[in-house]
């Protein structure tokens, strides 16, 4: 990697971590599996790592909120927050380049936007998840390997594995094309040793700290195939339904610009008429399509297969998809010339915009959405102090609350786990969002505090 690109990439690092940080002032509140990853965090630096419960284990966040945990809870929280964003800012950066790599700046602009506009991928990243931060790692792969960074690239797709354990396919094979070009007898020995050096490590990280803190050596897996409704794994057919599913994940005008151009980069091969945009391009969609597949099997299986699994693929989509676009922009200005390309653009612009609407609008009411929930727990900690603060809540016992709500709530009581709304048994002491049927449940008539947001009842009189 030349040296004026190398700094360029540090200038777009720098410039993702300054928006990343003042991202800080609009939200602060971690979702689900975050929080459980602050908890776990917290858990391993003072020797009692639990994970029975909650989200599974994802060992590369953890190498973040374990070491940050030590700077305190407020800390660790917006340390992980501003990690996560400056990912997903650097997922946009990368898919940018590919996608200009292929067409140019229209095609990078398309693609970056199609990427922050599919289902949920602001406002999950803004909430601290780590698919922005994957998506930059694989794409940062991609383009370490097209700069000629072999060892770069082998890394970022082991640390790619350390958050989607699926990635492991791509490690080995990328692993073991490293030792097959390499000339000499010696150096493959050596290049063998650290390839399997790296795959132990990453095996280990998965499974040993789940044998730790669940006695589960693969609950990270078992965790992962409990159903979940609606979920593609719940389908008749599951494989089918990881496609159907994610279709609207992106505008359909990128589905089939993308196609096209796939299909013309193969009859460009077929002529041997292609140049390097073709043969990336085919690259990219044999990425895109191999990780999609894998991922159907996984949910064929009875793992998940939610459409957050999915977003390589998607954002792979999105720069193939932006740079059909960008080339039927290009070839109707070249043979309509000036005045009739303009107008068939513009045609072509009109039959896109209501599709583009909709994702914007669709993303919009996500980040809604985001905001309400961010301001959700962060009034947690004010509930629980009016309620008479821990000592007051946990003296009827384990806490109640909702399921998606109990990690939030593990984090502000400073507990190892509380119980979901399914096991609301009395005694108990019910930690509820207003409005919710759980917090009008008449066994807790004890009402320890009432705040717009929370409500705090109890079975116990004192």
């Amino acid at each position: 990697m030349p040296t004026r690109t190398a700094s360029r990439w540090a200038l777009v690092g720098v410039g993702c971590l300054v928006l990343a940080v003042v991202s800080l002032l609009f939200g602060r509140q971690p979702t689900y599996d975050p929080t459980a990853w602050l908890i776990w965090g917290h858990q391993i630096v003072h020797g009692d790592l639990f994970t029975r419960f909650g989200p599974s284990w994802k060992p590369l966040p953890i190498l973040i909120t374990a070491p940050t945990a030590l700077l305190g809870d407020t800390a660790q929280q917006q340390i992980w927050l501003v990690v996560a964003r400056a990912g997903a800012l650097a997922a946009l950066a990368l898919t940018y380049r590919l996608a200009w790599r292929l067409e140019g700046p229209v095609a990078g602009v398309i693609a970056a936007v199609a990427l922050l506009c599919s289902s949920g991928y602001a406002t999950r990243t803004f909430r601290g998840d780590s698919e922005g931060l994957l998506v930059a790692i694989a794409f940062g792969a991609i383009e370490a390997h097209l700069c000629g960074r072999r060892w770069l690239t082998f890394g970022l797709i082991v640390a790619a594995t350390l958050m989607r354990p699926e990635l492991f396919v791509f490690a080995v094979g990328y692993g073991l094309w490293l030792v097959w070009v390499v000339p000499t007898a010696a150096p493959r020995r050596r290049t063998l040793a650290i390839v399997t050096a790296a795959g132990v490590l990453v095996v280990a990280a998965w499974l040993i700290p789940e044998e730790i803190g669940s006695g589960e050596l693969f609950r990270a897996a078992s965790r992962a195939l409990l159903p979940v409704a609606g979920s593609p794994a719940t389908a008749d057919f599951p494989f089918l339904a990881t496609f159907t599913n994610a279709a609207a994940a992106l505008p359909w005008p990128l589905y089939a610009a993308g196609l096209w151009y796939v299909l013309a980069a193969i009859v460009a091969v077929r002529r041997r008429r292609a140049d390097g945009s073709a043969r990336l391009a085919l690259a990219l969609a044999a990425i895109a399509t191999a990780t999609m597949v894998l991922i159907a099997l996984m949910a064929q299986a009875g793992f998940t297969g939610n459409i957050r699994y999915l977003t390589i693929p998607i954002g792979l989509t999105g720069i193939v998809g932006g740079a059909g676009l960008a080339r039927l922009g290009k070839l109707a200005w070249a043979r309509l010339g000036p005045r009739w390309g303009v107008v068939a653009i513009v045609l072509g612009a009109s039959v896109v915009a209501p599709f583009a609407t909709d994702a914007v609008v669709r993303t919009r009411d996500e980040v809604r959405s985001g905001q309400r929930e961010t301001a959700l727990y962060a009034a947690l900690p004010e509930a629980i102090a009016r309620a008479g603060g821990r000592a007051a809540v946990l003296r009827c016992g384990s806490p109640i609350t909702l399921d998606l709500d109990v990690q939030a709530v593990v984090r502000d009581l400073g507990v190892r786990q509380v119980r979901g709304a399914k096991f609301a048994l009395v005694p108990g002491t019910i930690v509820a969002r207003r409005g919710s049927p759980l917090a009008r449940d008449p066994r807790f008539p004890h009402r320890r505090a009432i705040t717009p947001l929370w409500v705090i009842t109890s079975s116990c009189a004192r």
